[in-house]
């Protein structure tokens, strides 16, 4: 049946695309080491869902949002970057002190969530990932409604696989062998934010 092409297509570019380590994988390890396997499976499935939400733009209205994000590119990623960076000092000066792991507070499933979801959204570029792969697979594959949910279903995969292997890792590494990955990884999202931020400053002049 025709649903299976862009369903399995959007699987396997969904898994592809999350795969890749970067500023979220590395704010999803940070958060699976300091406040465990639940706030990094949101985090995760929040990046899932941006994804989602970026393919369901590429069957539907992309030329508008398109515009959309051209228009208001340099503010996208400036906000971006300074989320980004906040989120590492936050987890920087938490340190020590971090929650006791798989306990999080109330609130730090839905800020997960939302937060690594708000941050997936401020990378314009992705949207341009989707709409080459809807391209790529033609009229009727890449307007299919089943692109978007076979994306979510391949990129939920991948975090729910990583998030999954870093609780198992940390199992066996020692608490200050831990406390050195947290601290490590919060310092490389500031740098990711500042690189974020400077090269977005530098695009202002119309370059790219």
């Amino acid at each position: 049946m025709i649903f299976w092409a862009p369903l399995l297509s959007g699987i396997g570019f969904g898994f592809v695309v999350a795969a890749p380590v970067g500023p979220m994988s590395l704010l999803c390890m940070n958060r699976t080491l300091q406040q465990g396997f639940r706030a990094g499976l949101a985090t995760g499935f929040g990046i899932a869902l941006a994804d989602a939400g970026y393919a369901l733009v590429t069957v539907t209205s992309f030329r508008v949002v398109n515009d959309f994000t051209s228009a208001y590119a340099l503010p996208l990623r400036l906000s971006g970057s300074l989320l980004l960076g906040l989120l590492g000092a936050k987890s920087l000066l938490r340190g020590e002190s971090a929650s006791k792991p798989d306990s999080p507070r109330s609130s730090g499933i839905p800020y997960c969530l939302l937060s690594s979801f708000l941050l997936t959204l401020a990378n314009p570029a992705t949207l341009l990932s989707f709409a080459a792969l809807s391209a790529s697979l033609g009229t009727a594959a890449g307007s299919s409604w089943f692109l978007p949910a076979g994306i979510a279903a391949g990129s939920a995969c991948w975090w729910l696989l990583f998030v999954s292997i870093l609780k198992w890792i940390s199992g066996k590494l020692s608490a200050s062998f831990t406390l050195w990955l947290n601290l490590s990884s919060a310092v490389i999202l500031i740098l990711f934010s500042l690189y974020g931020i400077l090269t977005a400053l530098n695009g202002m002049d119309g370059t790219r």
